[in-house]
């Protein structure tokens, strides 16, 4: 990949200033940069081109402050600032109308050299929508393709966490160094490590209503396709559509229930085009097809296999509540009568495996395995 080269302090403490300043949006800052020839020249231009709120507030303290924080972040973390127009910098986001001047990537910048793909859907889905998520998200990742998609709750999570083993991508609607929503803690530390977390926002933006709708055209952006596994009719997923259709991407769409408002989406997807998944080659076979990717379909896992993948590090008990566990949602007393113990006690396990990433729960005291690529 093409490393970032090392932005000269002074130009990037410039460029986090002007990010700063109200009433100053992608399309002005690039006009900006583009007219001065550097981020410390058009920190100096008139309040005419400024526009008033901006110079009123250049220089503040306030803003003084957030450059400050947005600085020790970048250091503390090893937050790499792409800069449009410079190595590094995603040329996919060249699609968009207002492509971020900045983004702020924190882990394997490495990811953004492969083929993406998008998954989304519902914040509270079905636990058969995060089932077909974890399958969709697993096989895809397996077959080459990097998971794309937004760090909330449900679909996007259950994606993320599929495709941690082989590569994903979490783009937030907050700044890259705050955690939302904050039960996802653990899946935002292990993508950090493990993935790559991206933001057009500064570093301690917190996630207002409307950083996610902007958020999406980036998902949307960077992917080859999107597949929304549920949706309501109108919902941010739909938003992240609109995007993809708007740069020519490919809309891959899950069946559900009719009478499921959270396939009300899904389904007039399908009625308007989109192309119907019920396994990942679904998704694989066209895209290869048009030439946008080059890889293989691959093979379903065979159960053998699977029996293998086996956790470490756990005790006897644990063990057998992982051995009970399925790709298919399992009711907690289920799972203890057949790890032979009490319910409280399958509880306790079921949260440690939890924690270890090994198990999820998908609603309704229903859980699914997890962990090592499943």
């Amino acid at each position: 990949m093409t490393i970032p080269a090392r932005l000269d302090p002074e130009e990037l403490r410039a460029l986090l200033h002007l990010r700063a300043l109200p009433g100053i949006g992608d399309l002005t800052l690039a006009d900006l940069l583009t007219r001065h020839g550097s981020a410390r020249a058009a920190l100096e231009a008139p309040a005419d081109e400024l526009g008033a709120r901006a110079a009123r507030e250049r220089g503040s303290r306030r803003v003084l402050r957030w450059v400050d924080r947005a600085i020790e972040t970048i250091e503390r973390d090893g937050v790499v600032v792409l800069v449009r127009g410079r190595a590094g910098y995603p040329p996919a986001l060249e699609d968009l109308y207002d492509p971020p001047v900045l983004l702020f990537a924190r882990g394997r910048l490495e990811l953004l050299d492969r083929p993406a793909f998008a998954v989304v859907g519902a914040r509270r889905p079905t636990p058969d929508g995060v089932a077909a998520a974890r399958l969709l998200a697993g096989d895809l990742s397996r077959a080459g393709l990097v998971i794309v998609s937004g760090m909330a709750r449900g679909i996007d999570g259950a994606a993320h966490e599929a495709a941690l083993a082989n590569g994903t991508i979490g783009v937030l609607g907050c700044g890259i160094d705050v955690v939302y929503p904050r039960e996802e803690a653990r899946l935002f530390a292990r993508v950090a490590s493990e993935g790559l977390l991206l933001s057009e926002f500064l570093p301690g933006e917190p996630p207002r209503p409307h950083n996610f709708p902007k958020r999406n055209r980036i998902i949307a952006a960077l992917s080859v396709g999107v597949l929304v596994v549920e949706a309501a009719d109108k919902s941010g997923a739909m938003i992240t559509v609109d995007h993809a259709l708007d740069m020519g991407r490919e809309v891959f769409a899950v069946p559900g229930s009719i009478v499921r408002p959270t396939s009300a989406g899904t389904n007039r997807l399908i009625q308007e085009g989109a192309t119907m998944v019920v396994r990942a080659a679904d998704v694989i076979e066209p895209l290869v097809a048009s030439g946008k990717i080059s890889i293989q379909v691959p093979a379903p896992p065979s159960r053998e296999a699977w029996e293998t993948l086996r956790p470490e590090g756990l005790d006897s008990s644990a063990v057998s509540l992982w051995e009970a566990l399925d790709l298919e949602p399992r009711h907690v007393d289920t799972l203890a009568s057949a790890a032979g113990m009490s319910v409280p006690q399958a509880l306790a396990g079921l949260l440690e495996l939890e924690v270890r990433g090994y198990a999820r729960q998908v609603g309704g005291m229903r859980f699914v395995r997890g962990g090592v690529g499943w």
